[in-house]
């Protein structure tokens, strides 16, 4: 079986469960940690719960590791029943003492809400990592990703400086405990965002997608309770694959644990095999529950069995040669490939000759002739025909194709 230790923080493999109401107070984190991922990530309190959310087109698509995209807010929010720093640092000793010693305990600091409202903010989240840290905290959380810092962000306070001054601040009170800073991708440029978190001394960034959303029915009165904000889903997947792959590129060597539209197995793997170290499971944990993270750890282990993948490290990274080909190679793949768009004839016996093709053709290379499409000299090989064909009457091995480029080289 593959090995998933995480050796960044010595974790028994690369998943942190980190989105409310699945890691809010002891009873909810201890149902989370059924599903045996290497932390969880304790919410902040004071901040109220309930609420719901809800997915597009539904839950189904989600469980399934389809398109879906998600966002809040459908039912009764209530005020949360964890008000003081005290009862928070006893939430964290119950859960110490009740959950699986193996599975790492991140305890949130603070919240964006307390620096928009003023006041010595600063002061208070100090004093929460002291006695956080006498409560058995394993690592502390910055939680500076969510649509409400993108919203403030220039018109309240310089985003990037929070960052820094915030991670320096809790990194000098408590120097021995781990500083996890989750950071947005929206409303900021997240390269620069976490250049400045490992210059203040992070212990780990989170780049983490999730933007300010506005999705109704055309039917708009019928349109969920609270339509805005809050929006991700699997769209969000690529775009954070994309900052932890440029992150790596431009030397950002400190521990990632990103997150961002992750439903299935596969979307995880994609943000390991990008250069992330973990992986923050979110909405398939509230909305799908700890049977849906169970499953998606159980194939997400499998899938590296099959595969060939040992352990986390040679997963790790895997794709960045993707990431950062040389402009001369990527043309030759894609040139490649054009050549076999090219070469390729059209297969004359299953051909219906529906036009898809002649249709999405802007050079003149093919035409239909007796019911059939015929290639004419004139294609380029851009491939437009064969994405349309529905019989599949044009067809090449195109990810072999492309693969080949790698193996030659």
């Amino acid at each position: 079986m593959a090995n998933l230790y995480s050796s960044a923080f010595d974790m028994i493999n690369p998943f942190v469960i980190a989105s409310s109401p699945a890691t809010q107070g002891a009873r909810n984190v201890l149902k989370s940690a059924a599903c045996r991922p290497g932390a969880i990530v304790l919410r902040n309190y004071g901040h109220g719960s309930g609420g719901g959310s809800y997915f597009h087109p539904n839950v189904e698509a989600v469980y399934k590791g389809e398109q879906a995209f998600h966002s809040h807010a459908v039912g009764v929010q209530i005020p949360d029943t964890v008000t003081t720093l005290e009862q928070y640092c006893e939430e964290v000793k119950l859960i110490k003492e009740k959950m699986d010693s193996d599975i790492k305990l991140w305890v949130s600091i603070g919240h964006y809400s307390d620096i928009v409202k003023g006041g010595n903010w600063e002061a208070e989240w100090k004093r929460q990592a002291r006695e956080l840290a006498l409560a058995g905290a394993d690592a502390f959380e910055l939680h500076f990703n969510t649509p409400g810092v993108a919203v403030a962000k220039d018109r309240q306070f310089n985003y990037y400086q929070l960052v820094s001054s915030c991670t320096q601040m809790i990194r000098a009170e408590v120097p021995t405990v781990p500083v996890m800073v989750k950071l947005a991708v929206e409303g900021c440029d997240a390269l620069t965002s976490m250049r400045h978190a490992v210059a203040a001394g992070a212990s780990a960034v989170g780049p983490t997608a999730r933007w300010k959303g506005f999705y109704f029915d055309l039917d708009w009165k019928r349109t969920e309770a609270r339509p805005g904000a809050g929006y991700g889903g699997t769209q969000a997947n690529p775009i954070t694959c994309y900052t932890v792959a440029e992150a790596r590129s431009k030397g950002i060597d400190i521990p990632i644990f990103a997150g961002g539209g992750v439903y299935s197995y596969d979307q995880a793997l994609r943000l390991i095999m990008a250069g992330s170290d973990m992986v923050q499971l979110g909405t398939i944990a509230c909305s799908g529950g700890t049977d849906a993270c169970k499953r998606l750890i159980m194939r997400f282990e499998k899938w590296m069995d099959e595969n060939g993948y040992a352990d986390i490290p040679a997963l790790k990274g895997d794709a960045l040669s993707l990431f950062s080909m040389d402009g001369a190679f990527a043309k030759e793949r894609q040139n490649t490939l054009g050549a076999a768009y090219r070469e390729a004839k059209v297969n004359q016996e299953t051909c219906i000759g529906c036009g898809r093709c002649v249709d999405v053709c802007w050079h003149q290379g093919i035409e239909i002739t007796g019911r059939k499409a015929t290639k004419l000299d004139a294609c380029i090989g851009c491939g437009y025909c064969f994405q349309v064909c529905p019989t599949g009457s044009l067809s090449v091995d195109k990810g072999g194709i492309l693969a080949s480029a790698f193996d030659r080289e």
